[in-house]
């Protein structure tokens, strides 16, 4: 197993109209492989027609909503609009510029209450400002993998021999791990990639490291795989691959290579080079 670099405390933070847990970027740590944000929010009861997060730009980087409980839909300014429910995930890659929105829209009362992780990773330096996409995985298209003490949804990337749906711009993964009771589960981690565990729920142990709901576990880079354990069990998010290609340049909404990216593209965005959206 790798060794444990550190252990990063979430954060409490504004988005839209709720509150979030903030893990990354943190001080010392701008990333995890490629992933240079994650937010937890809820769960809280939504407040239909009020509660999501406007029109707002992103650049240089793709934004992934993955949701544990509720219905969010997307919109963007290239003109892609999309609904996922408990497992689904939103992955749009906002490229050289987007503007884009979401918001709750439950259908029934168990999607009343919303509950989910949002994260950002960052472009390669040759794609920093490659065409806009957008990806609606359905939680129907996300494998579940039955593995000793654990349940495991593949998002991205691949574990032993199932891969994920989502298409992606750098080698990466992104697991959703539910321990059993007493259950514990080995994860392998290539050499060469870094990888981290973002505890959701529970307290469980991280290769041997005890850690508690809102901890961001980071494990070095020498070869060795994840261990996850917890006596009563858990819930965790595995995330990691290969580094984050930098200069990484954090700028609000946009992560880029250099200054005079971000410039290029807040004058884009004032402009309305990177499209409008109606809020």
């Amino acid at each position: 197993m790798r060794s444990i670099e550190r252990t990063l405390k979430s954060e409490i933070a504004p988005v839209g109209t709720f509150t979030v847990k903030r893990a990354l970027p943190a001080p010392g740590r701008k990333s995890i492989g490629p992933w240079v944000f994650l937010d937890h929010f809820g769960p809280f009861r939504i407040k239909p027609g009020e509660d999501g997060v406007g029109p707002h730009p992103h650049a240089g980087i793709e934004t992934v909503t993955y949701l544990l409980s509720g219905r969010n839909r997307h919109r963007d300014s290239a003109g892609h609009e999309g609904i996922v429910a408990k497992h689904g995930a939103q992955w749009m890659t906002a490229g050289r510029g987007i503007v884009h929105a979401e918001a709750p829209l439950a259908e029934n009362e168990d999607e009343m209450t919303m509950h989910g992780i949002q994260l950002w990773t960052s472009l390669p330096r040759a794609k920093k400002l490659m065409e806009r996409k957008y990806q609606r995985i359905d939680a129907a298209a996300i494998p579940e993998v039955q593995m000793a003490g654990a349940t495991i949804r593949i998002v991205a990337g691949d574990l032993s021999g199932v891969s994920g749906p989502a298409r992606t711009e750098m080698p990466l993964f992104l697991y959703h791990v539910r321990l059993a009771p007493g259950g514990a589960t080995e994860l392998k981690v290539a050499d060469g990639q870094e990888a981290g565990a973002y505890v959701i729920a529970g307290e469980p142990e991280v290769n041997g490291h005890a850690s508690m709901a809102g901890d961001l576990v980071v494990l070095d880079n020498a070869p060795g795989d994840l261990r996850l354990a917890a006596g009563a069990g858990a819930e965790v998010m595995v995330l990691g691959g290969a580094p984050a290609e930098g200069p990484l340049v954090f700028h609000g909404p946009f992560v880029m290579n250099s200054v005079e990216q971000v410039r290029q593209a807040e004058r884009a965005y004032v402009s309305g080079l990177m499209g409008h959206l109606e809020a």
